[in-house]
C-alpha cells in the first residue's frame, strides 16, 4: 500500500532539512582565530599602544616581553622532535601575540629531512644544550627537528605583514662554526631587515626602536658565542646584551638534569612576578607557555587603565590618574601637568592648564623641566609618586594627529 504523508509532514521535514543544512553552513565557517580576538581586545591594544609609546626611549628602558626557546613548540611536535615542548604556539604566532624577544637555538647537526640524497649535517632549531656529540648528531637533538630557514621564514612573515614593528631575535649559537652557512639563511629570510652591529659588541645603551626603524630595519640580532671571526657575521650581529637585563623561566624537564641555564633562568614566572620585574626597572622577561589568555601578557600592561583609552567625546590626549594608570581625556580640561628635569626628575606644574598649553607650564618650573610621561613601568610608578596627592595630571602622550595611534613625547 503507498503511504502518502499529509502536508504537513512533508513542510516539517523541508523545514528540518533546511536547518540541517543551515547547521552544515555554519559548521563550515572558517574557524575563530582566538590570536586575532587577543590583539582586538583591551589587552591586546593596550600592549601595541605601550610599544608605540616606547619607540624613542633606549632598549635598555624598555619593558619588553618575550618567549624562551620560541621555536621549541607543541605545535611542531611528533613523536621523533620537540618532545619536551615550552611553548604552545608557532613562532609566527607568538609574535601576534606580542613577544618582541624571540630565541631560535641554531645548531649544525644530523638531518634526515627529504630523501636519503639529503641526509646530513645541516642548520637545525634543537632543544639540546647537552654539548655532547655523537657523530655529526648534537645530543638531544633530532633528526627531524625543523631547520632554521623554517623558523627565520614566520619571523619574516610577521616583519613584513607589520612594518613598524621591532623585534630582538636571540640566536643560541650552536653552529661549531658554521657561520656562512647562517649568515647564507639570514640574508636569505631576513635580508634587509636586521640592524648591522658594525662590528661585534654589546646592544648600544642608546639604541631605540626609532633608530632601528629610521635605518629600514626591523631586527637587533644577537648572536652568542663571541665575536664572529666571520667578517659579515660580525658586522651584523652584536654579541652580547650589554645593559639590556632579562629574565627567562624554564619549564621543561630538561631544564631539571644539571646547571644548563646560568643567572636570569627561574622555575616558573607568574603576572605578579612581571609587574614587579617590569616596576623594578627589569627590561626584557622570556616566557615558556607564552599565551594570551593567562594573564601574563595583560600583566606587562602598566599604563592605561582596564577599557582605556576609549575616545569618548573625542578625547585625544592622555592623563595619569590618582591610581598610577592611564586615561584618555579632552584636550581642553584644565589639569596639572607632568614634567621632567634634565636629570630625569618628575615635578608638577603649579597651576592647571589645557594639555596644548602644558608645555609652556613646565617651563615656569625652572631648571630646564618640559612636559614629558612616563615610557616604562618604573618610569610610571616614579611619577605617580612625585604627584603628592595631585588626582590627575596631562601627559605628553596623545593621539591627536592619527585617532589610535598614541605617540609620546
Amino acid at each position: 500500500m503507498k503511504i502518502i504523508k499529509p502536508l504537513s509532514s512533508v513542510i516539517a521535514l523541508a523545514l528540518g532539512l533546511t536547518v540541517s543544512m543551515s547547521s552544515l553552513a555554519m559548521s563550515a565557517k572558517p574557524p575563530a582565530d582566538p590570536i586575532a580576538d587577543f590583539q582586538n581586545s583591551w589587552a591586546g591594544k593596550a600592549l601595541a599602544h605601550q610599544r608605540s609609546l616606547d619607540k624613542k626611549s633606549p632598549l635598555i628602558d624598555n619593558n619588553i616581553l618575550g618567549s624562551h626557546n620560541t621555536y621549541n613548540s607543541k605545535v611542531y611536535q611528533n613523536v621523533f622532535r620537540y618532545i619536551d615542548p615550552q611553548q604552545k604556539h608557532s613562532i609566527y604566532d607568538q609574535l601576534r601575540i606580542g613577544a618582541r624577544f624571540i630565541e631560535l637555538d641554531a645548531h649544525w647537526t644530523a638531518q634526515t629531512h627529504g630523501s636519503p640524497f639529503n641526509w646530513g649535517p645541516g642548520l637545525l632549531l634543537c632543544h639540546s644544550g647537552i654539548g655532547a656529540t655523537m657523530g655529526d648528531l648534537h645530543v638531544g637533538c633530532s633528526l627531524t627537528d625543523r631547520f632554521v630557514a623554517e623558523g627565520m621564514a614566520e619571523v619574516s612573515q610577521f616583519l613584513t605583514e607589520n612594518p613598524e614593528e621591532v623585534i630582538i631575535l636571540y640566536i643560541e649559537d650552536h653552529t661549531d662554526g658554521r657561520h656562512q652557512e647562517l649568515l647564507n639563511v639570514l640574508n636569505d629570510k631576513l635580508g634587509g631587515k636586521i640592524y648591522a652591529s658594525n662590528g661585534c659588541g654589546n646592544i648600544p645603551d642608546q639604541l631605540t626602536k626609532a633608530q632601528v626603524r629610521a635605518a629600514g630595519k626591523q631586527i637587533v640580532l644577537w648572536k652568542d658565542g663571541g665575536c664572529s671571526e666571520h667578517s659579515a657575521m660580525s658586522q651584523l650581529a652584536f654579541t652580547g646584551l650589554g645593559n639590556v637585563d632579562r629574565i627567562w623561566e624554564d619549564q621543561t624537564i630538561i631544564g631539571t638534569l644539571g646547571d644548563f641555564f646560568t643567572n636570569g633562568s627561574v622555575d616558573k614566572i607568574t603576572p605578579a612576578d612581571i609587574e614587579q620585574v617590569f616596576k623594578n626597572g627589569g627590561n626584557i622577561v622570556n616566557l615558556d607557555y607564552l599565551t594570551y589568555d593567562d594573564g601574563r601578557m595583560a600583566a606587562g600592561i602598566w599604563s592605561w587603565d582596564v577599557n582605556e583609552p576609549n575616545n569618548h567625546n573625542n578625547q585625544d590626549c592622555a592623563v595619569q590618574k590618582a591610581n598610577g594608570r592611564w586615561d584618555d581625556a579632552g584636550c581642553a580640561a584644565l589639569k596639572h601637568v607632568a614634567c621632567r628635569d634634565q636629570n630625569g626628575h618628575w615635578a608638577i606644574s603649579r597651576s592647571k592648564v589645557t594639555w596644548l598649553l602644558a608645555p609652556a607650564a613646565c617651563e615656569t618650573l625652572g631648571s630646564g623641566h618640559s612636559f614629558s610621561t612616563p615610557t616604562n613601568s618604573q618610569d610610571n610608578a616614579a611619577l605617580s609618586a612625585a604627584k603628592a596627592g595631585i588626582e590627575n595630571v596631562w601627559l605628553n602622550a596623545s593621539d591627536r594627529n592619527i585617532e589610535g595611534q598614541w605617540l609620546a613625547n
